[in-house]
């Protein structure tokens, strides 16, 4: 594996126990038209021949680098991966989807636009099945936005392909909580949201399945297991600028995974940089728990 140069973007991939995927994945970078990147694998703690396929990949046209960490979730690999990262942008590219030839490329040319404007610290691009069919798109395409208050056209998800100025991503490593290992990708979007903004290009470079299989289902039950984190992400969306219908909502969730959490209310509401809007919510916020508690569990 070759050490890695400064290049303009790094594709950064967590990856756990996903050898029968990643051969997919790596294809799609082999067929870039702009090569002016580098590849990091961070292998979360991987029991399978992740770390066998890698090992064996044939010398590439761009910069490749893996390592591989103690099992802790996929926001701890992406920790772990600050210091392996030359390149200028991140990209996180989830070692089961592919990137489209023209990613790279594209992804040059939006932020060439806007590299110096220090205002603008994500510039977001499309997932989707195809590149005909994104699974968002935004109104407002190439005008810089608020990321957090700025609400997107989804006719399938809201999932986006974001990219990262590198010093926000260094800046904002993610929370980790004892026992947890799942905290939403939002929480670094989020906080970026505070200082930066966003310019959307409607144009799908991200390839990924979205599956009708109660993805939403599960995804209540992992931050479910994982409450500390569901209480962050939601008292970041109870910021001012969201609107209260929306604070409201994520004071409804920060209240429920509280009580997953098994925290008093004391305890609970001191863990909030929003009380007065998590103080509103505790009696719904405790019906939610109790529905939720006998659906989910």
């Amino acid at each position: 594996m070759e050490k890695p140069e400064n290049v303009l973007l790094t594709i950064l991939t967590p990856t756990y126990n996903r050898a029968h995927t990643l051969p997919e994945c790596y294809r799609s970078l082999m067929e870039q038209t702009c090569l002016d990147f580098e590849w990091v694998v961070a292998d979360d703690g991987s029991t399978d021949e992740t770390e066998a396929f890698m090992e064996s990949l044939p010398r590439s046209n761009f910069p490749i680098r893996y390592f591989k960490k103690e099992n802790g979730g996929k926001h701890t690999a992406l920790n772990a991966a600050h210091p392996y990262i030359h390149g200028k942008y991140i990209l996180i590219l989830d070692s089961d989807d592919r990137l489209t030839p023209d990613a790279v490329e594209c992804t040059a040319a939006a932020w060439s636009r806007f590299e110096n404007d220090s205002s603008v610290g994500i510039v977001t691009l499309l997932k989707g099945s195809d590149p005909e069919h994104p699974n968002c798109y935004a109104a407002d395409e190439g005008v810089p936005v608020d990321i957090m208050a700025y609400h997107r056209i989804c006719p399938v998800s809201n999932d986006a392909c974001e990219v990262i100025r590198t010093e926000l991503f260094l800046a904002l490593p993610f929370p980790v909580f004892q026992g947890e290992r799942f905290l939403s990708e939002g929480a670094l979007w989020n906080r970026v949201s505070f200082t930066h903004k966003c310019v959307y290009v409607n144009r799908v470079v991200y390839l990924c399945s979205y599956l009708e299989d109660g993805l939403t289902n599960s995804g209540k039950q992992l931050r479910i297991r994982n409450p500390l984190g569901g209480m962050y992400t939601a008292d970041l969306n109870m910021a001012k600028k969201n609107g209260w219908k929306r604070r409201l909502k994520n004071g409804l969730l920060f209240v429920c995974y509280g009580f997953f959490a098994k925290l008093p209310p004391r305890k609970m509401i001191a863990r909030s940089g929003h009380k007065p809007v998590a103080i509103l919510c505790l009696p719904l916020g405790l019906l939610l728990y109790l529905y939720w508690k006998k659906k989910y569990q």
